[in-house]
Protein backbone atom coordinates (compact mmCIF):
# COMPACT_ATOMS: atom_id res chain seq x y z
CA UNK A 1 0.00 0.00 0.00
CA UNK A 2 1.56 3.05 -1.04
CA UNK A 3 0.64 6.33 0.98
CA UNK A 4 3.09 8.50 -0.10
CA UNK A 5 1.11 10.96 -1.92
CA UNK A 6 -1.69 11.88 0.70
CA UNK A 7 0.98 12.08 3.18
CA UNK A 8 2.23 14.99 1.66
CA UNK A 9 -1.10 16.88 2.09
CA UNK A 10 -1.33 16.50 5.99
CA UNK A 11 1.10 16.60 8.66
CA UNK A 12 0.04 14.99 11.97
CA UNK A 13 2.57 15.10 13.72
CA UNK A 14 2.25 17.35 16.95
CA UNK A 15 4.01 21.05 17.95
CA UNK A 16 3.11 21.80 21.58
CA UNK A 17 4.25 25.87 21.97
CA UNK A 18 3.42 26.06 26.06
CA UNK A 19 3.63 29.85 26.94
CA UNK A 20 1.97 32.34 29.90
CA UNK A 21 0.96 34.73 26.67
CA UNK A 22 -1.39 33.74 24.25
CA UNK A 23 0.55 36.31 21.55
CA UNK A 24 3.30 33.54 21.85
CA UNK A 25 0.95 30.52 19.99
CA UNK A 26 2.53 30.82 16.93
CA UNK A 27 0.91 29.17 13.86
CA UNK A 28 2.98 27.92 10.99
CA UNK A 29 2.17 29.15 7.78
CA UNK A 30 3.38 25.95 5.92
CA UNK A 31 1.65 24.00 8.16
CA UNK A 32 -1.99 22.95 8.59
CA UNK A 33 -2.66 22.07 12.14
CA UNK A 34 -4.61 19.26 13.11
CA UNK A 35 -7.69 21.28 14.34
CA UNK A 36 -7.96 22.86 11.04
CA UNK A 37 -7.81 19.57 9.27
CA UNK A 38 -10.24 18.00 11.13
CA UNK A 39 -12.13 20.83 10.93
CA UNK A 40 -12.40 20.78 7.27
CA UNK A 41 -12.64 17.25 6.79
CA UNK A 42 -14.83 14.07 5.21
CA UNK A 43 -14.53 10.99 4.68
CA UNK A 44 -10.88 11.13 2.34
CA UNK A 45 -9.25 12.96 5.45
CA UNK A 46 -10.21 9.82 8.01
CA UNK A 47 -8.67 7.95 5.82
CA UNK A 48 -5.62 9.97 5.19
CA UNK A 49 -5.09 10.73 8.81
CA UNK A 50 -5.22 6.50 9.87
CA UNK A 51 -2.93 5.87 6.61
CA UNK A 52 -0.23 8.51 8.06
CA UNK A 53 0.23 6.21 11.25
CA UNK A 54 1.28 3.64 8.64
CA UNK A 55 4.34 6.07 7.46
CA UNK A 56 5.82 5.62 10.75
CA UNK A 57 6.32 2.03 10.25
CA UNK A 58 9.20 2.87 7.35
CA UNK A 59 11.66 5.21 9.04
CA UNK A 60 15.18 5.01 10.26
CA UNK A 61 13.86 3.79 14.09
CA UNK A 62 11.36 1.23 13.16
CA UNK A 63 11.78 -1.13 10.48
CA UNK A 64 14.10 0.82 7.89
CA UNK A 65 16.36 -0.17 9.89
CA UNK A 66 17.19 0.30 13.89
CA UNK A 67 14.41 -2.15 14.57
CA UNK A 68 15.67 -5.08 13.30
CA UNK A 69 19.40 -4.41 14.30
CA UNK A 70 18.16 -4.35 18.10
CA UNK A 71 16.70 -7.76 17.54
CA UNK A 72 19.72 -8.86 15.50
CA UNK A 73 23.04 -7.75 17.05
CA UNK A 74 22.11 -8.74 20.72
CA UNK A 75 21.21 -12.49 19.37
CA UNK A 76 23.70 -14.96 18.69
CA UNK A 77 22.83 -14.93 15.00
CA UNK A 78 25.35 -12.13 13.78
CA UNK A 79 28.33 -10.31 15.20
CA UNK A 80 29.02 -6.70 14.89
CA UNK A 81 32.08 -5.59 12.87
CA UNK A 82 30.95 -2.17 12.68
CA UNK A 83 33.52 1.24 12.80
CA UNK A 84 30.08 2.71 14.38
CA UNK A 85 30.17 2.36 17.78
CA UNK A 86 26.70 2.52 18.24
CA UNK A 87 26.39 -0.60 16.67
CA UNK A 88 29.09 -3.00 17.95
CA UNK A 89 28.51 -1.64 21.72
CA UNK A 90 24.28 -2.91 21.18
CA UNK A 91 26.03 -6.18 19.68
CA UNK A 92 28.14 -6.18 22.91
CA UNK A 93 25.68 -4.92 25.47
CA UNK A 94 28.24 -2.19 26.42
CA UNK A 95 25.67 1.30 24.34
CA UNK A 96 25.60 4.17 26.72
CA UNK A 97 22.67 6.09 27.48
CA UNK A 98 24.88 9.11 25.69
CA UNK A 99 24.91 8.05 22.23
CA UNK A 100 22.68 9.79 20.90
CA UNK A 101 21.15 6.75 18.41
CA UNK A 102 19.80 5.13 21.24
CA UNK A 103 16.99 7.25 20.95
CA UNK A 104 16.23 6.81 17.49
CA UNK A 105 13.54 3.62 18.11
CA UNK A 106 12.49 5.71 21.10
CA UNK A 107 11.34 8.86 19.07
CA UNK A 108 10.39 6.88 16.06
CA UNK A 109 7.73 4.98 18.29
CA UNK A 110 6.13 7.87 19.97
CA UNK A 111 5.95 9.06 16.52
CA UNK A 112 4.01 6.75 15.47
CA UNK A 113 1.97 6.17 18.83
CA UNK A 114 1.26 10.21 18.87
CA UNK A 115 -0.02 9.46 15.29
CA UNK A 116 -2.48 6.80 16.16
CA UNK A 117 -3.72 8.87 19.32
CA UNK A 118 -4.17 11.94 17.00
CA UNK A 119 -6.12 9.11 14.84
CA UNK A 120 -7.94 7.64 17.69
CA UNK A 121 -9.06 11.08 18.76
CA UNK A 122 -10.12 12.29 15.68
CA UNK A 123 -11.70 9.86 13.33
CA UNK A 124 -14.83 9.63 15.40
CA UNK A 125 -15.58 13.31 15.12
CA UNK A 126 -15.07 13.86 11.32
CA UNK A 127 -18.58 13.59 9.74
CA UNK A 128 -19.88 12.02 6.97
CA UNK A 129 -17.81 8.91 7.41
CA UNK A 130 -19.10 5.37 6.77
CA UNK A 131 -19.74 3.43 10.17
CA UNK A 132 -17.87 0.40 8.78
CA UNK A 133 -14.91 2.33 7.65
CA UNK A 134 -14.79 4.68 10.62
CA UNK A 135 -14.42 0.99 12.98
CA UNK A 136 -11.80 -0.04 10.21
CA UNK A 137 -9.95 3.02 10.27
CA UNK A 138 -9.92 2.91 14.20
CA UNK A 139 -8.92 -0.83 14.57
CA UNK A 140 -6.11 0.03 12.31
CA UNK A 141 -5.07 2.62 14.90
CA UNK A 142 -5.37 0.54 18.11
CA UNK A 143 -3.55 -2.38 16.66
CA UNK A 144 -0.82 0.15 14.99
CA UNK A 145 -0.33 1.46 18.12
CA UNK A 146 -0.29 -1.89 20.16
CA UNK A 147 2.35 -3.01 17.92
CA UNK A 148 4.51 -0.04 18.75
CA UNK A 149 4.22 -0.28 22.59
CA UNK A 150 4.84 -4.24 22.21
CA UNK A 151 8.40 -3.45 20.30
CA UNK A 152 9.09 -0.52 22.57
CA UNK A 153 8.97 -2.39 25.82
CA UNK A 154 10.94 -4.87 24.62
CA UNK A 155 13.49 -2.50 23.63
CA UNK A 156 13.46 -0.45 27.20
CA UNK A 157 10.93 -2.09 29.03
CA UNK A 158 8.89 0.36 31.08
CA UNK A 159 8.32 3.23 28.58
CA UNK A 160 5.73 5.86 29.24
CA UNK A 161 2.33 5.14 28.75
CA UNK A 162 0.84 8.39 26.09
CA UNK A 163 -2.66 7.47 25.58
CA UNK A 164 -3.85 10.50 24.10
CA UNK A 165 -2.38 13.55 22.44
CA UNK A 166 -0.57 16.11 24.60
CA UNK A 167 -2.43 18.85 25.27
CA UNK A 168 -0.57 21.41 28.13
CA UNK A 169 2.88 21.39 29.02
CA UNK A 170 2.44 18.32 32.36
CA UNK A 171 1.04 15.98 29.45
CA UNK A 172 4.25 16.78 27.36
CA UNK A 173 6.46 15.24 29.57
CA UNK A 174 5.02 11.92 30.40
CA UNK A 175 6.40 9.92 33.18
CA UNK A 176 7.14 6.02 33.64
CA UNK A 177 7.80 6.36 37.62
CA UNK A 178 5.15 3.75 38.30
CA UNK A 179 4.83 2.07 34.81
CA UNK A 180 5.53 -1.41 34.94
CA UNK A 181 6.31 -3.78 31.60
CA UNK A 182 3.14 -5.84 32.95
CA UNK A 183 1.19 -2.72 32.34
CA UNK A 184 2.27 -2.24 29.46
CA UNK A 185 1.26 -5.59 27.84
CA UNK A 186 -2.16 -5.07 29.67
CA UNK A 187 -2.75 -1.77 27.12
CA UNK A 188 -1.20 -3.72 24.14
CA UNK A 189 -4.14 -6.34 24.74
CA UNK A 190 -6.70 -3.70 25.82
CA UNK A 191 -6.14 -2.38 22.21
CA UNK A 192 -5.56 -5.40 20.39
CA UNK A 193 -9.53 -6.24 21.79
CA UNK A 194 -10.48 -2.96 20.31
CA UNK A 195 -8.77 -4.07 17.07
CA UNK A 196 -9.82 -7.17 17.00
CA UNK A 197 -13.37 -6.73 17.10
CA UNK A 198 -13.01 -3.57 14.50
CA UNK A 199 -10.46 -5.19 11.61
CA UNK A 200 -11.38 -6.98 8.79
CA UNK A 201 -10.02 -10.77 8.14
CA UNK A 202 -8.83 -9.17 4.54
CA UNK A 203 -9.95 -6.03 2.75
CA UNK A 204 -11.14 -7.79 -0.65
CA UNK A 205 -14.97 -7.85 1.16
CA UNK A 206 -15.31 -4.51 2.55
CA UNK A 207 -16.98 -1.99 0.44
CA UNK A 208 -15.19 1.87 0.93
CA UNK A 209 -12.20 3.84 -0.18
CA UNK A 210 -10.08 0.53 1.23
CA UNK A 211 -11.40 -2.11 -0.77
CA UNK A 212 -9.08 -4.66 -2.32
CA UNK A 213 -6.07 -2.89 -0.66
CA UNK A 214 -3.23 -4.90 0.99
CA UNK A 215 -1.14 -3.71 3.98
CA UNK A 216 -3.88 -2.72 6.02
CA UNK A 217 -3.80 -4.53 9.25
CA UNK A 218 -6.19 -7.29 9.34
CA UNK A 219 -7.86 -9.13 12.06
CA UNK A 220 -5.49 -12.06 11.35
CA UNK A 221 -2.58 -9.41 12.00
CA UNK A 222 -4.31 -8.87 15.63
CA UNK A 223 -4.62 -12.20 16.59
CA UNK A 224 -1.26 -13.07 15.79
CA UNK A 225 0.36 -10.45 17.71
CA UNK A 226 -1.94 -10.83 20.35
CA UNK A 227 -1.17 -14.70 20.57
CA UNK A 228 2.53 -13.09 20.48
CA UNK A 229 1.93 -10.73 23.81
CA UNK A 230 0.31 -13.64 25.58
CA UNK A 231 3.30 -16.00 24.83
CA UNK A 232 5.07 -13.70 26.29
CA UNK A 233 3.47 -13.68 29.64
CA UNK A 234 3.73 -17.33 29.05
CA UNK A 235 -0.24 -17.41 28.98
CA UNK A 236 0.19 -20.81 27.00
CA UNK A 237 -3.85 -21.60 26.40
CA UNK A 238 -4.46 -18.40 25.73
CA UNK A 239 -1.68 -17.88 23.27
CA UNK A 240 -2.77 -20.88 21.47
CA UNK A 241 -6.40 -20.12 21.20
CA UNK A 242 -5.61 -16.59 19.12
CA UNK A 243 -2.97 -18.96 16.81
CA UNK A 244 -5.25 -21.26 16.49
CA UNK A 245 -7.79 -18.56 14.68
CA UNK A 246 -4.77 -17.26 12.44
CA UNK A 247 -4.14 -20.60 11.07
CA UNK A 248 -7.08 -21.72 10.84
CA UNK A 249 -8.77 -18.30 8.72
CA UNK A 250 -7.67 -20.11 5.46
CA UNK A 251 -6.12 -16.78 4.81
CA UNK A 252 -2.30 -18.13 4.75
CA UNK A 253 -0.19 -20.46 3.57
CA UNK A 254 3.67 -21.04 3.49
CA UNK A 255 4.99 -20.10 0.41
CA UNK A 256 6.62 -23.08 -1.88
CA UNK A 257 10.08 -20.88 -2.25
CA UNK A 258 11.46 -19.66 1.09
CA UNK A 259 13.74 -17.07 -0.85
CA UNK A 260 11.03 -15.61 -2.42
CA UNK A 261 9.80 -14.16 0.72
CA UNK A 262 12.91 -11.91 0.93
CA UNK A 263 12.70 -10.47 -2.84
CA UNK A 264 11.69 -7.23 -4.24
CA UNK A 265 10.11 -8.70 -7.00
CA UNK A 266 6.87 -7.21 -7.05
CA UNK A 267 5.21 -10.18 -8.39
CA UNK A 268 7.05 -12.27 -5.63
CA UNK A 269 6.18 -9.58 -3.06
CA UNK A 270 2.56 -10.41 -4.56
CA UNK A 271 2.52 -14.09 -4.67
CA UNK A 272 3.42 -13.75 -0.85
CA UNK A 273 0.26 -15.62 0.74
CA UNK A 274 2.53 -16.11 4.17
CA UNK A 275 2.83 -12.64 4.82
CA UNK A 276 0.72 -11.54 7.97
CA UNK A 277 1.55 -8.05 8.60
CA UNK A 278 4.81 -6.20 7.59
CA UNK A 279 6.21 -2.80 6.65
CA UNK A 280 6.24 -2.00 2.52
CA UNK A 281 9.05 -0.03 0.97
CA UNK A 282 9.85 0.72 -2.63
CA UNK A 283 12.60 0.70 -5.35
CA UNK A 284 11.19 4.15 -6.70
CA UNK A 285 14.17 6.30 -7.33
CA UNK A 286 13.41 9.49 -5.18
CA UNK A 287 16.08 11.49 -4.01
CA UNK A 288 15.05 12.22 -0.23
CA UNK A 289 15.88 9.44 2.51
CA UNK A 290 13.50 8.14 4.52
CA UNK A 291 15.31 8.50 7.53
CA UNK A 292 12.39 10.15 9.67
CA UNK A 293 10.83 13.67 9.87
CA UNK A 294 8.04 14.63 8.04
CA UNK A 295 7.48 12.47 5.08
CA UNK A 296 7.66 14.78 1.93
CA UNK A 297 6.44 13.52 -1.71
CA UNK A 298 10.07 12.91 -2.72
CA UNK A 299 10.65 10.29 0.33
CA UNK A 300 12.83 6.71 -1.32
CA UNK A 301 10.78 4.91 0.70
CA UNK A 302 13.92 2.26 0.79
CA UNK A 303 15.42 -0.59 3.33
CA UNK A 304 18.47 0.56 4.87
CA UNK A 305 18.87 -2.82 6.02
CA UNK A 306 20.36 -3.86 2.86
CA UNK A 307 23.48 -1.34 3.38
CA UNK A 308 24.08 -1.69 6.89
CA UNK A 309 24.00 -6.08 6.78
CA UNK A 310 25.41 -6.48 3.23
CA UNK A 311 29.21 -7.44 2.64
CA UNK A 312 29.57 -5.69 -0.49
CA UNK A 313 28.56 -1.82 1.21
CA UNK A 314 28.82 -0.71 4.62
CA UNK A 315 29.05 -4.70 5.53
CA UNK A 316 28.91 -3.65 9.31
CA UNK A 317 27.23 -7.12 10.51
CA UNK A 318 28.00 -11.11 9.67
CA UNK A 319 26.58 -14.48 10.42
CA UNK A 320 27.84 -16.30 13.72
CA UNK A 321 29.53 -19.55 12.93
CA UNK A 322 26.79 -20.79 15.00
CA UNK A 323 24.22 -19.95 12.93
CA UNK A 324 26.11 -21.34 9.94
CA UNK A 325 26.18 -24.66 11.53
CA UNK A 326 22.95 -24.49 12.30
CA UNK A 327 21.42 -24.41 8.93
CA UNK A 328 23.78 -26.85 8.16
CA UNK A 329 23.00 -29.06 10.96
CA UNK A 330 20.53 -31.13 9.07
CA UNK A 331 20.25 -32.06 5.13
CA UNK A 332 16.88 -32.07 3.08
CA UNK A 333 15.36 -35.24 1.96
CA UNK A 334 17.40 -35.37 -1.30
CA UNK A 335 20.28 -34.85 0.34
CA UNK A 336 20.79 -31.28 -0.26
CA UNK A 337 21.55 -28.50 1.78
CA UNK A 338 18.83 -26.49 3.83
CA UNK A 339 16.92 -24.09 1.03
CA UNK A 340 16.93 -21.39 3.96
CA UNK A 341 20.58 -21.49 3.93
CA UNK A 342 21.35 -19.59 0.37
CA UNK A 343 18.39 -17.05 1.36
CA UNK A 344 19.97 -15.83 4.67
CA UNK A 345 23.58 -16.64 4.62
CA UNK A 346 25.92 -15.70 1.74
CA UNK A 347 29.17 -17.85 1.74
CA UNK A 348 31.37 -19.43 -0.97
CA UNK A 349 31.25 -23.21 -1.47
CA UNK A 350 31.40 -24.73 -4.81
CA UNK A 351 30.48 -28.00 -3.29
CA UNK A 352 27.06 -27.02 -2.56
CA UNK A 353 26.75 -25.06 -5.34
CA UNK A 354 27.02 -21.31 -3.72
CA UNK A 355 29.25 -19.13 -5.95
CA UNK A 356 27.06 -16.33 -7.10
CA UNK A 357 27.01 -12.60 -5.24
CA UNK A 358 24.78 -9.48 -5.84
CA UNK A 359 23.61 -11.19 -9.39
CA UNK A 360 27.12 -11.72 -10.53
CA UNK A 361 28.99 -15.04 -10.41
CA UNK A 362 32.19 -14.89 -8.54
CA UNK A 363 31.97 -12.26 -7.38
CA UNK A 364 34.43 -10.69 -4.35
CA UNK A 365 33.60 -13.73 -2.29
CA UNK A 366 36.15 -14.37 0.26
CA UNK A 367 36.14 -18.14 1.12
CA UNK A 368 37.02 -17.81 4.45
CA UNK A 369 33.95 -15.33 5.54
CA UNK A 370 30.21 -14.97 5.79
CA UNK A 371 28.05 -12.74 4.71
CA UNK A 372 24.35 -11.57 5.37
CA UNK A 373 22.02 -12.34 2.92
CA UNK A 374 18.56 -12.08 4.29
CA UNK A 375 17.06 -8.44 4.20
CA UNK A 376 20.10 -7.49 1.37
CA UNK A 377 20.42 -7.85 -2.30
CA UNK A 378 22.73 -10.31 -2.05
CA UNK A 379 20.87 -12.86 -4.06
CA UNK A 380 19.85 -10.19 -6.55
CA UNK A 381 21.63 -7.38 -7.26
CA UNK A 382 21.32 -3.78 -7.33
CA UNK A 383 21.82 -0.57 -5.91
CA UNK A 384 21.32 -1.32 -1.65
CA UNK A 385 20.25 2.52 -1.31
CA UNK A 386 16.79 1.81 -3.20
CA UNK A 387 16.48 -1.61 -1.70
CA UNK A 388 12.39 -2.53 -1.15
CA UNK A 389 12.18 -5.86 0.05
CA UNK A 390 9.39 -5.33 2.24
CA UNK A 391 9.98 -6.49 5.77
CA UNK A 392 8.37 -9.15 7.50
CA UNK A 393 6.66 -8.19 10.75
CA UNK A 394 4.50 -11.21 11.67
CA UNK A 395 4.28 -14.36 8.97
CA UNK A 396 2.56 -17.38 8.85
CA UNK A 397 5.64 -19.79 9.59
CA UNK A 398 6.17 -17.65 13.05
CA UNK A 399 2.92 -18.22 14.05
CA UNK A 400 2.90 -21.65 13.42
CA UNK A 401 6.04 -21.83 15.65
CA UNK A 402 4.76 -20.01 18.30
CA UNK A 403 1.63 -21.92 18.43
CA UNK A 404 4.04 -25.13 18.75
CA UNK A 405 5.53 -23.51 21.85
CA UNK A 406 2.39 -22.51 23.33
CA UNK A 407 0.64 -26.26 22.61
CA UNK A 408 4.16 -27.68 23.92
CA UNK A 409 4.07 -25.77 27.40
CA UNK A 410 0.17 -26.79 27.66
CA UNK A 411 0.93 -30.79 27.30
CA UNK A 412 0.21 -31.53 23.91
CA UNK A 413 3.43 -31.88 22.21
CA UNK A 414 2.26 -34.44 19.50
CA UNK A 415 0.40 -31.66 18.11
CA UNK A 416 2.96 -29.23 18.61
CA UNK A 417 5.48 -31.58 16.70
CA UNK A 418 3.09 -31.94 14.43
CA UNK A 419 3.02 -28.01 13.22
CA UNK A 420 6.85 -28.09 13.77
CA UNK A 421 7.20 -30.34 11.22
CA UNK A 422 4.98 -28.70 9.12
CA UNK A 423 7.16 -25.67 8.77
CA UNK A 424 10.71 -28.56 8.12
CA UNK A 425 8.23 -29.74 5.06
CA UNK A 426 8.71 -26.57 3.24
CA UNK A 427 12.24 -27.14 3.66
CA UNK A 428 11.85 -30.61 2.50
CA UNK A 429 13.55 -32.10 5.72
CA UNK A 430 13.01 -35.21 6.77
CA UNK A 431 9.31 -36.26 8.46
CA UNK A 432 10.51 -36.24 12.25
CA UNK A 433 7.24 -35.79 13.82
CA UNK A 434 6.85 -39.07 15.73
CA UNK A 435 10.25 -38.51 17.37
CA UNK A 436 9.16 -34.79 18.08
CA UNK A 437 6.33 -36.15 19.41
CA UNK A 438 7.68 -38.26 22.25
CA UNK A 439 9.94 -35.38 23.63
CA UNK A 440 9.64 -34.41 26.77
CA UNK A 441 9.16 -30.48 27.31
CA UNK A 442 13.01 -29.77 27.95
CA UNK A 443 14.19 -31.56 24.60
CA UNK A 444 10.85 -30.30 22.54
CA UNK A 445 12.00 -26.70 23.46
CA UNK A 446 15.47 -27.23 22.56
CA UNK A 447 14.87 -28.91 19.36
CA UNK A 448 12.33 -25.61 19.23
CA UNK A 449 15.07 -23.17 19.73
CA UNK A 450 17.04 -24.75 16.92
CA UNK A 451 13.41 -24.70 14.42
CA UNK A 452 13.21 -20.89 14.98
CA UNK A 453 16.59 -19.81 14.60
CA UNK A 454 16.98 -22.24 11.08
CA UNK A 455 13.71 -20.61 9.96
CA UNK A 456 13.50 -16.78 11.65
CA UNK A 457 17.43 -16.64 11.19
CA UNK A 458 18.52 -12.48 11.32
CA UNK A 459 14.42 -11.58 11.44
CA UNK A 460 14.98 -9.88 14.21
CA UNK A 461 13.22 -12.32 17.14
CA UNK A 462 16.41 -14.23 18.10
CA UNK A 463 17.08 -12.03 21.09
CA UNK A 464 13.76 -12.03 22.09
CA UNK A 465 13.36 -15.47 22.46
CA UNK A 466 16.49 -15.36 24.18
CA UNK A 467 15.36 -13.14 26.99
CA UNK A 468 11.62 -14.69 27.15
CA UNK A 469 12.84 -18.17 27.91
CA UNK A 470 15.49 -16.95 30.87
CA UNK A 471 18.61 -18.03 28.78
CA UNK A 472 20.77 -14.46 30.02
CA UNK A 473 19.38 -15.39 33.90
CA UNK A 474 20.89 -19.38 33.08
CA UNK A 475 24.64 -19.43 34.02
CA UNK A 476 24.46 -22.60 31.81
CA UNK A 477 22.96 -20.97 28.68
CA UNK A 478 24.74 -17.80 29.17
CA UNK A 479 27.89 -19.75 28.63
CA UNK A 480 26.41 -21.64 25.62
CA UNK A 481 25.16 -17.75 24.34
CA UNK A 482 28.90 -16.60 24.76
CA UNK A 483 30.50 -20.00 22.65
CA UNK A 484 28.01 -19.06 19.88
CA UNK A 485 29.03 -15.05 20.06
CA UNK A 486 31.41 -13.27 21.86
CA UNK A 487 29.88 -10.55 22.00
CA UNK A 488 27.57 -12.09 24.70
CA UNK A 489 31.16 -11.71 27.07
CA UNK A 490 30.48 -8.44 27.82
CA UNK A 491 26.50 -9.26 28.67
CA UNK A 492 25.72 -8.25 32.40
CA UNK A 493 22.15 -8.16 34.40
CA UNK A 494 20.81 -4.87 34.05
CA UNK A 495 21.58 -5.03 30.09
CA UNK A 496 18.72 -7.05 28.97
CA UNK A 497 17.53 -3.56 27.62
CA UNK A 498 18.86 -0.46 26.05
CA UNK A 499 19.18 2.15 28.12
CA UNK A 500 17.05 5.55 27.64
CA UNK A 501 18.58 8.41 25.74
CA UNK A 502 20.46 10.54 28.20
CA UNK A 503 19.05 13.52 26.34
CA UNK A 504 15.46 12.01 26.95
CA UNK A 505 16.19 11.95 30.86
CA UNK A 506 17.71 15.28 30.43
CA UNK A 507 14.78 16.78 29.08
CA UNK A 508 11.68 15.31 30.28
CA UNK A 509 11.91 16.10 33.88
CA UNK A 510 9.52 13.05 34.74
CA UNK A 511 11.46 10.22 33.24
CA UNK A 512 13.44 7.87 35.35
CA UNK A 513 15.77 5.51 33.63
CA UNK A 514 15.58 1.24 33.49
CA UNK A 515 18.47 -0.86 34.86
CA UNK A 516 20.55 -0.30 31.97
CA UNK A 517 20.75 3.08 33.03
CA UNK A 518 22.19 2.33 36.37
Amino acid sequence: MKIKSILTLIVVSVFLIVSCSDDLDIANPNRISVDEFVANSGQDQAVAITDAIYNALIVDGLYQRMTPVHGDARGDEARSRSPWAFLSQTANFTVPSTDGAVAWCYEGYYVLINRANQALENVPAIEDVDPDLRSRLLGQAYFLRALAYFNATNIYDNVPLVLTVPKSQDEFYPSNQDVTQAMIYEQVEADLTEAIARLPISYNSVAGPDAGQVGRATLGAAQALMGKVKLYQEDYAAAASYFNEVISSGQYALVDDYGSMFSQDPADEAANTERIFWAEFSTEEYPDFNWGGDPTINWRQFSAIAPTYSGADFYDFFPTPFLDQELRAERTINDELDPRYAATILAYDPDEGLTQAYGQDNFFLDPNNLYIAKYTLANYGGDPFFCGINYSILRLADVLLMQAEALANTGDIPGAAALMQQVRDRANLPDREAEFAGYNLTQFMEQLAHERVTELGLEGVRYYDIKRWGWLNDPVKLEELKSHDPEFNTFMPGREYQPFSQTELDRNPNLVGNSANQ
